[in-house]
């Protein structure tokens, strides 16, 4: 069965890996696991780790030549800006892989002292190198919106007026939106802001864990009532506070399912294996009994099959209703 992983932090891997000289990481080190966990089609962040966020222009850059060059000498990566693109993985020994940006906080340097423009430019910029989807903000605030997790008090919550400017911009290119890790301020004036359907690709229920990474049944109806997905995410502390378990996790899938129906729901693991081992600024631990990476999938598939899903619904969460979502939406 073919998998799309609609988060991922594997980028972030290859830029360490770079940094101490290794080569072909993508094809050396990824490849074999995403083959061997069925992953077709998975959307990869160009993330400015905590440690940078002194100077997150500078890193950015640092992370976008290190990953284009790691994918341009890459014999396995396919990368794509609409479904137009997309290779049957099995058939290709390709894996498809959609560029993503997690935090835009880099955008305000991006060449001019203008900010306003330096929006405008940067969006232009990165739309040209194939560029097609972003989340605002990390664990912060900035220019653009107020997120979850920041280490100090937003000025304001919600968008700002450089924000709605942002989503104004991201719908005229049609990128991807995508509302993990926005405050609930934000999320609702992304919400009311945006034109097209939005996404959160690694966020779980609130009722079910109650942190502010997750999704009230509010916010899931509203992504639904538009079109859009969302995707399960694997990390400990969002699946469950005190019993974070493989089952607890398909809880979370069929709570969603119950609420707003399985064609809304997809896979957005956010696998932290790809980051506990590097000194980012912050401790990354907290793995699932059972799903602890990319190669344990086909378990996950088994034990949802076990808990009632069937087998058209498990397709359709594990990739048709993502290719369905990026077929409709995201249009050069």
């Amino acid at each position: 069965m073919k998998i799309f992983d609609i988060h991922s932090d594997l980028f972030t891997d290859i830029v360490w890996r770079r940094s101490k000289g290794e080569q072909d990481i993508f094809d050396r080190i990824h490849y074999p696991r995403l083959q061997k966990g069925g992953v077709d089609s998975i959307i990869c962040v160009f993330w400015v780790e905590p440690a940078f966020r002194h100077d997150p222009m500078t890193r950015f850059r640092t992370i976008f030549q290190m990953v284009t060059e790691d994918l341009r000498a890459s014999k396995r990566a396919n990368v794509c800006r609409s479904v137009h693109d997309m290779v049957d993985g099995a058939s290709s020994g390709k894996i498809n892989i959609f560029l993503g940006i997690e935090g835009l906080s880099f955008i305000e340097k991006w060449g001019t002292k203008l900010v306003e423009e330096n929006i405008e430019n940067a969006f232009d910029d990165l739309h040209k190198c194939n560029v097609s989807h972003a989340i605002f903000v990390w664990n912060e605030w900035n220019l653009l919106a107020s997120g979850t997790g920041s280490f100090d008090e937003p000025k304001r919550k919600g968008l700002t007026r450089l924000g709605e400017k942002a989503v104004q911009k991201a719908n005229e290119l049609n990128w991807i939106l995508d509302a993990s890790h926005l405050d609930e301020a934000s999320f609702w004036d992304m919400h009311h802001t945006s034109s097209q359907p939005i996404m959160a690709s690694h966020s779980n229920a609130r009722a079910l864990c109650n942190n502010e990474r997750n999704l009230t049944d509010a916010q899931l109806k509203a992504i639904a009532s538009q079109g859009g997905i969302i995707g399960l995410n694997a990390y400990s502390g969002f699946v469950d506070e005190t019993n974070p378990t493989l089952d607890r996790f398909i809880d979370h899938a069929i709570y969603i399912a119950n609420l707003v129906g399985p064609e809304h729901i997809a896979f957005g693991f956010d696998f932290i294996d790809y980051l506990s081992s590097y000194n980012l600024g912050s401790s990354f631990s907290g793995s699932i009994q059972g799903l602890e990476d990319v190669t344990k999938i086909s378990d996950l598939l088994e034990r949802l099959a076990v808990r009632g899903f069937s087998n058209k619904e498990i397709e359709a969460i594990s990739f048709n209703n993502t290719f369905h979502f990026i077929e409709k939406h995201l249009k050069i």
